[in-house]
This record gives structure tokens, sequence and C-alpha cells, in this order.
């Protein structure tokens, strides 16, 4: 009995958290008209804080998940959620200024019924829409899995495709 309670009585792990459970403290309101300064928020913690100087390149993405991936060893999401916030946003920012998305509310989404996300989110020209904040908690939360440089780059192909295709 002692091999078998041993396999089958070990205490699962609970899963990592991934978004905070608590009301965020931002210093300005999540709504599209914001999402561009929160973006701004997330450059300059960087700069202060790495002193490496960001841009709104699809590039940088790379620098935030390993930013997010670094912070994840150190912090938990409860103590770090307003940063994870404003770098989702700076990925959201690089998606508006790289594949000609916007900010809009999540209310304006048409979303299915018990689909949940961010106050704000991004939506492409050809009305698909991301929520690149959510995937920043996730990036933190799960790691590797989550990527935001391959999050980037599936949006903004289904992008590519649909104007490659209105083209025709």
């Amino acid at each position: 009995m002692g091999l078998f309670n041993n396999i089958f009585s070990r205490k699962k792990e609970a899963p990592k958290k991934i978004f905070p459970s608590r009301g965020l403290n931002l210093k300005v309101a999540p709504i599209p008209e914001n999402g561009k300064e929160l973006s701004r928020h997330f450059i300059e913690a960087v700069k202060d804080i790495e002193d490496i100087e960001l841009n709104l390149e699809v590039d940088s993405l790379v620098f935030v998940d390993s930013f997010l991936d670094g912070y994840s060893k150190e912090y938990d999401v409860e103590t770090f959620a307003e940063t994870i916030f404003v770098a989702g946003c700076f990925a959201g920012e690089i998606m508006v200024k790289n594949a000609e998305a916007k900010w809009i509310n999540s209310s304006d989404a048409e979303l299915p019924e018990g689909v949940n996300m961010m106050p704000i989110v991004i939506k492409l020209p050809n009305d698909v829409v991301c929520d690149p904040i959510a995937k920043a908690f996730k990036r933190f939360g799960n790691g590797t899995e989550d990527d935001l440089v391959y999050f980037y780059q599936v949006f903004t192909n289904i992008n590519s495709e649909k104007n490659n295709k209105d083209a025709l």
C-alpha cells in the first residue's frame, strides 16, 4: 500500500495564478484613448529600471517576453500586476503602429457569451479582436508557451491574409 499511496496521494501543486485578484492601481483609466499613454508608462519604467530605450517596432516584443520571464522569477502576479498590464499595452501599441490596429473597449467587441477580456483590447482592420494585455499576464504566468512575438505574428498574419484575399 505504501507505493500505491506514494503514487496516487501526491499533492498536486496549485495552478499558478495568471490574473490578479485585486483591482489595479493604474495612473490613468484603462480606456481606448489611454492605450498609448499606458504603453508609455511601460517604456518609461523600462528606461528607469533597465536603462533600455524601447521603441514600437515589432522586435521590441522579444524584450517584453524576456522582461516578463525575468520578473516572473522574482515577483508574483499580485505584486507585479500594474507592470504586466502596461507591458500588454505596449504590445498592443506595437500592433497599433505596425498593423493598423486600434484600441477599443472590450464591451464594444461583440464577444460571445461568457468570453471575458481586459477592459481595452485591440481591433485589427479586418475586425478581428485580440487581447495583448491578457496575453502579457499569461506570458508572465505561463512562460514561453504564451509568447508575445508569436501572438503578434498570428494576429497580424490573419490580418495580412485577409488583406491579400481582398486584393485578389
